[in-house]
């Protein structure tokens, strides 16, 4: 069994949100700028500075340590805020209430028989609940999570950037559930091209296709609103009125991309689960999609170059049912047989010296039935890519040590307020965890 974990983000418009409620996020913003003063110290000091000494500080700290194991966006938490500037957001423990179960007082409160959501424990004066209510959507998306037995285990929130003008809160409900790894007995090839080309895919068994297909977009529509979001963006310094159609044309167009990376996403995990078969996704080099970007791509074809989200979404949905992901450079220029270069030609076919000839977004299938054997023995090793179900978070500062820490998240934060170095840290840690008298596997931190 491996654990697994999927993320709901919701979004609320501060503009639109009741006066009442204006100004506790005006509290809640510097709550969030002093902690993330505090994560960059943390960050540039290599992880030895100490938590903060009171709350919610303290709380957020702690559980921002324990959430690098389940967040992708928060993985290696110390190189995240050093190298990459991110932002940490504000990690609470969290409840989910499906009829009338009892408050047991966590940082966010999921109520859906009363379809809201209340944020609580970031300030220490009274009344500082913030309730939001709850869409239709996401309640769906969180009743279909737990059918599939899937545990709300902890919230991140913050304030940023919107995509269009202005600020908004995000709240990101963080799920998690056991799931046995899918025994491959096929492979599913999937090949991410330039969006205008699509998504080839093909299922593979032994040295045969089984079936194979090709999803596009509507690449005409949204040519079609990029060069309308162009010339709005161009006179866009005369009015302010043609700055918002500007903005509202790119919104749409963004909705376009992410509804279909959404549909092409659910296809290829209905066929990964039909066929029992492994996902290799053949993924092009970045150096080759940013000599496409600085090449004779126009700003409006740019867009399709955009795959990251896709190839994101894809990797987190196959792993939360039990599918094999790998990403595997499966050439689509180089002969299958004779794995010579191969020459192109129009209409985007490739042909070879051998002889060999085909559609290029047929050859990395081919190269997958080639190497059939040697992707299924690797798809079907004891773990696909999930996280451990102990998630220390000690355990970054002491694998830099070339120690390792197993076993109490919750005697390891104790010591999180305590000062001293690194190893005398994961010392303390070791000796609590061997003397803790719970079963190895449920030393976890997220055990509500």
């Amino acid at each position: 069994m491996e654990i697994v974990y999927r993320t709901l983000v919701l979004k609320y418009d501060l503009l639109r949100l009741p006066p009442e409620i204006a100004e506790k996020i005006s509290a809640l913003l510097k709550v969030q700028e002093e902690f993330r003063r505090w994560a960059t110290g943390w960050a540039l000091s290599g992880g030895s500075l100490p938590p903060p000494e009171h709350n919610p500080l303290k709380h957020f700290a702690i559980h921002l340590l324990y959430a690098g194991g389940a967040l992708n966006w928060l993985r290696g938490v110390k190189k995240n805020v050093e190298v990459k500037k991110m932002r940490p957001p504000l990690v609470f423990d969290a409840q989910l209430r499906l009829k009338s179960e009892r408050d047991i007082s966590r940082g966010v409160f999921i109520d859906l028989p009363r379809k809201a959501i209340r944020i609580r424990k970031w300030s220490n004066w009274r009344g500082n609940t913030i309730v939001l209510p709850l869409r239709e959507d996401a309640e769906k998306w969180i009743l279909a999570r737990v059918r599939e037995g899937g545990r709300l285990v902890l919230a991140a929130v913050w304030i940023g950037e919107r995509r269009s003008r202005g600020a908004g809160l995000y709240i990101a409900l963080v799920f998690r559930r056991e799931v046995a790894a899918v025994e491959a007995k096929r492979l599913l090839v999937v090949d991410f091209n330039a969006l205008h080309n699509g998504v080839a895919w093909a299922v593979v068994e032994g040295e045969r296709i089984v079936t194979k297909g090709v999803m596009k977009p509507n690449v005409s529509k949204i040519l079609h609103l990029q060069k309308a979001a162009s010339r709005l963006d161009s006179a866009c310094a005369e009015r302010d009125k043609i700055c918002s159609s500007a903005m509202a044309t790119k919104k749409r167009v963004w909705r376009l991309l992410r509804s279909w990376e959404d549909e092409v996403t659910k296809k290829l995990v209905h066929l990964a689960l039909q066929y029992r078969a492994a996902v290799i996704v053949d993924v092009p080099e970045d150096s080759s999609v940013r000599a496409l970007k600085e090449g004779g791509y126009s700003p409006e074809r740019k867009a399709l170059l955009n795959f990251g989200h896709l190839r994101r979404r894809l990797k987190g949905l196959v792993e939360w049912y039990g599918i094999s992901y790998r990403e595997e450079r499966l050439y689509s220029t180089m002969c299958p047989h004779c794995e010579r270069k191969m020459r192109e030609l129009p209409n985007r076919r490739v042909k070879c010296q051998c002889g060999f000839e085909a559609h290029r977004d047929e050859v990395p299938a081919l190269w997958g039935a080639k190497r059939f054997h040697e992707l299924t023995s690797f798809s079907n090793s004891p773990t696909f890519g999930g996280f451990p179900a102990a998630l220390d978070p000690w355990q970054h500062v002491c694998s830099n040590r070339g120690l390792r820490v197993d076993g109490s998240a919750r005697g390891a934060a104790r010591f999180a307020l305590r000062c001293g170095s690194e190893e005398d840290r994961c010392a303390k840690a070791r000796k609590l965890t061997e003397n803790d008298p719970r079963p190895r596997n449920a030393r976890t931190p997220f055990s509500n």
